[in-house]
């Protein structure tokens, strides 16, 4: 795999580590946008969970 294959969802996990606003910058119906929620929502449950 390789390291630019996980950046929109290292981008939304930083979005969301930072309080930004959930404004995903990728098309809706793309495997981007998938994985930007992905992420954003990787660090809002482990947020949650604290």
């Amino acid at each position: 795999m390789a390291a630019g294959d996980n950046e929109p969802f290292e981008q939304g996990k930083l979005a969301r580590f930072n309080h930004e606003p959930r404004k995903n910058p990728y098309p809706k119906d793309s495997e981007q946008y998938q994985r930007w929620e992905a992420g954003y929502r990787f660090i809002e449950q482990g947020l949650v969970a604290v």
